[in-house]
């Protein structure tokens, strides 16, 4: 792939961004972006949560904004992370539209760009992935990132870079993946009374929140992982004028959350904290953001107009860091494809589980374009579309027959329609209604509007390529 460059000289075009953002920096920020693996809001104080500890991740957020309405496009590692780098839905992305594809050459990532222009790009910990990513000559895609994402430390890449020149560091985390240690939570004193709320969804029981405050232990690693990086950003001296992100890559690792399509699946934490570049720091930001505007909003801020890559379909966060509202963002679209490998048979590497989905104002409108499907692969496979865990363990126990197991892993109908101000966990489905048929017919027209609008395959009739697409866990498992 040819190397992104900017069309004008770099510097230029960082003095001019960070000029025109605010006045207040004279230069462009540097980028620490810090992002968990699998979880959902539980980030402490910054959120409402009682029954996780964040210290470092509340101190951002008090200094900086909390977005209460950040969403991944889709709720799985691959496709999230891939939106994330491109700035484009998932089924903007062919083969990278599903977990575990072969990422396409043909789509240029803004880390590339940002590489291309001459900016000290680094990581350590998980970028993309899993998968297989290569270039158009068949080499290891690094996607700009020193080592494939595999790099030195940050207080190494701190004192390797440049001197005086802006950088991107991306640290991604593994917490708080399964697996856990069982009963990790007791352990560490908690109590499973500290849990104020089981979402619906599954069964209150002694098991099921013991295993949400295992969870809960590798979410405070996570955020002991951002101090060590807060750290060393601080003995630096860059810390003034780094614009940190802390978020994660999608819902939480229990059944109908994680790999789906409902609230707790695709709203993401997501705090931002930049002591030189802020706007009246301390906000919470309640317009509808998605992972595809953080692309464009890097870009701008070190201001790289790249080549090599597609238009992007996100839009830049540089307003609301302004503390300019932004009544546009009133919706938001999420959907999925295919997530575990040979889940369901019928392509050579399986059938997927296609959802396209719209959140708006308080409503969540569902669409289920292969309702005959198992959302979570077949029973008599494992049901792999969840992580194996305590919480599924106990609700597989119950039976087809429990109300439970139907709402973790029971077949689907074609539309759901959700109130999130009176049913936050979607489970009370409004589809079928008749005082509510309004209401999802116009969320269903915007959102096929908007998906035909991006030229979105599963809605112009060529879906079934998503399905078609082999992945390179499905030749092995073959």
């Amino acid at each position: 792939m040819k190397s992104p460059r900017p069309l004008i000289p770099v510097l230029s075009l960082v003095l001019a961004a960070a000029a025109v953002f605010t006045g207040r920096v004279e230069a462009a920020p540097n980028i620490l972006f810090l992002i968990a693996d699998d979880a959902s809001p539980h980030f402490g104080a910054a959120y409402g949560c009682s029954w996780v500890r964040t210290p470092h991740i509340d101190r951002l957020a008090r200094n900086g904004l909390v977005f209460e309405n950040a969403y991944t496009p889709t709720a799985k590692c691959s496709p999230s992370r891939a939106a994330i780098l491109t700035g484009r839905n998932p089924w903007q992305l062919e083969e990278a539209a599903n977990h575990w594809p072969q990422f396409p050459v043909k789509f240029g990532t803004f880390s590339e760009a940002l590489s291309g222009a001459g900016i000290a790009v680094g990581s350590q910990g998980k970028v993309w992935g899993p998968g297989t990513a290569q270039t158009a000559d068949g080499q290891p895609r690094t996607f700009g990132f020193r080592s494939g994402g595999r790099g030195k430390d940050f207080a190494t890449f701190l004192k390797e870079r440049p001197v005086g020149a802006p950088f991107f560091y991306w640290f991604g985390s593994h917490n708080p993946h399964r697996a856990y240690k069982q009963d990790s939570g007791i352990e560490a004193g908690k109590k499973t009374s500290d849990i104020d709320r089981v979402p619906r969804m599954w069964p209150d029981t002694e098991e099921v929140r013991k295993d949400m405050l295992d969870y809960a232990v590798e979410v405070e690693a996570f955020d002991a992982e951002v101090g060590q990086h807060l750290a060393a950003l601080e003995a630096s001296g860059e810390a003034a004028n780094t614009l940190v992100v802390v978020t994660s890559d999608n819902g939480m690792p229990f059944p109908r959350s994680k790999g789906h399509n409902y609230d707790i699946s695709n709203r993401e934490p997501l705090v931002m904290s930049w002591p030189a570049g802020i706007v009246k720091p301390g906000r919470r930001i309640s317009e509808f953001v998605s992972f595809i505007d953080f692309a464009p909003t890097f870009l701008e801020f070190m201001g790289v107009v790249p080549e090599g890559m597609a238009p992007v379909t996100g839009r830049s966060l540089a307003g609301l860091l302004k503390g300019e509202p932004d009544p546009a963002r009133s919706s938001v679209i999420l959907g999925r494809e295919r997530n575990d490998v040979l889940a369901r048979p019928g392509t050579p590497s399986g059938l997927g589980y296609p959802v396209r989905a719209i959140r708006e104002g308080n409503f969540f409108y569902i669409r289920n374009f292969a309702p005959d499907r198992w959302p979570c692969g077949n029973p008599e496979l494992g049901l792999t579309d969840t992580d194996p865990g305590p919480t599924k363990a106990w609700i597989e126990g119950l039976g087809q027959g429990d109300g439970f197991w139907q709402r973790a892993f029971g077949k689907r109908p074609e539309q759901e329609l959700y109130d999130l101000a009176k049913d936050p966990d979607c489970v009370e489905n409004l589809a079928e209604q008749p005082a509510y048929a309004g209401r999802m017919a116009a969320l269903q027209e915007r959102l096929m509007s908007e998906l035909k609008r991006q030229e979105d395959p599963r809605v112009l009739g060529g879906g079934e390529v998503f399905d078609r697409y082999e992945s390179p866990k499905g030749e092995k498992r073959q």
